[in-house]
């Protein structure tokens, strides 16, 4: 019994491990407990009933099958809408344009009218431009 008042003062200092807690849990667990630590017991027991209800409510939580079943076909489903409507759409609307509200699908005119706003660009120097300039004829090669 001594090792359990060594137990109780080195737990309410906070420096047991979670083998003495074991061994504080199971002790006041026993239906005789000396006088001296009975006053301890209904703390340690309020412990142990919030751990089961705990428990209890973690396996309360769990998604039945069929939940996970309709997750997995809402998902698929719109993958596969998302693959039909991807594929409906011609190349020349990958890339647009609009300009005063119009849309402009033709490459060559984007490559223009993007070439024309680099060019309006004020305070850039010409390496900058040139380098945009490759990389906007890269995507035309």
């Amino acid at each position: 019994m001594n090792d359990i008042d060594k137990i109780l003062e080195r737990y309410f200092d906070g420096e047991t491990s979670t083998e003495e807690e074991k061994i504080l849990r199971q002790y006041f667990r026993r239906p005789k407990i000396e006088e001296r630590h009975k006053m301890y017991a209904p703390m340690f027991n309020f412990f142990s009933e919030e751990r089961k209800k705990a428990g209890m409510e973690r396996k309360k939580k769990k998604m039945p099958v069929y939940a996970w079943i309709s997750i997995a076909a809402s998902i698929l489903l719109l993958l596969t809408v998302k693959s039909f409507y991807t594929d409906a759409r011609d190349e020349a609307s990958k890339s647009m344009l609009y300009i005063d509200g119009e849309r402009i699908t033709n490459m060559r005119t984007i490559n223009a009218e993007a070439l024309i706003s680099i060019e309006n660009v004020s305070e850039i120097n010409a390496d900058v431009i040139d380098s945009q300039i490759g990389i906007l004829d890269s995507f035309t090669e």
